[in-house]
């Protein structure tokens, strides 16, 4: 196994890290956007959140589930997460399909298409997401400690946005 990171900055800015590691025939694809929650201008809290959603809800050449379809069949799983700061899509799968996961990745991240009808049910999907977090003491109480030490900063506003601010997110707007 080598530790070296190889580093290469590509055409247009963005930044490819690649440590190779021989241990198992496993790839694990990430692509991290320097944007999160503490991005969000008043009104829009859960934006990144909600963006992270609606990029695994088609593109301009997949269809909604192909994205997750694509992945799954050859073998490996795909996800994502939102932090104040950081928003990351990723993908594990068998390393012999790797140029499989990298498409999909690029696709998602930079042709998707934020339908109208896919907005409206994500929307709800989120809504429910920020009511099963109300559940949650963990949750809760990261929000009020965030909300009550970072008084004047963006880190106040919860990652996955408010019932209010999610309820007004529509496919211009985003």
């Amino acid at each position: 196994m080598s530790g070296e990171v190889h580093v290469e900055t590509l055409p247009g800015g963005p930044t490819l890290l690649l440590r190779e590691s021989h241990l198992a025939p496993v790839a694990e694809l990430q692509v991290l956007a320097r944007v999160g929650a503490a991005d969000e201008a008043a009104g829009e809290a859960g934006l990144a959140h909600f963006h992270e959603h609606m990029l695994f809800k088609g593109t301009e050449t997949r269809e909604v589930g192909e994205i997750a379809g694509a992945i799954e069949g050859a073998g490996g799983r795909i996800n994502a997460w939102t932090s104040f700061d950081t928003t990351c899509y990723h993908a594990t799968l068998p390393s012999d399909v790797i140029a499989d996961g990298l498409d999909v990745l690029a696709d998602a991240t930079q042709h998707s298409i934020f339908d109208a009808e896919e907005t409206a049910r994500e929307i709800e999907v989120v809504l429910e997401e920020i009511r099963r977090s109300e559940d949650e003491p963990h949750h809760v109480l990261s929000d009020l400690i965030f909300s009550t030490c970072f008084q004047s900063h963006p880190y106040r506003a919860p990652i996955l946005g408010t019932p209010e601010s999610v309820a007004s997110l529509d496919p211009e707007r985003l």
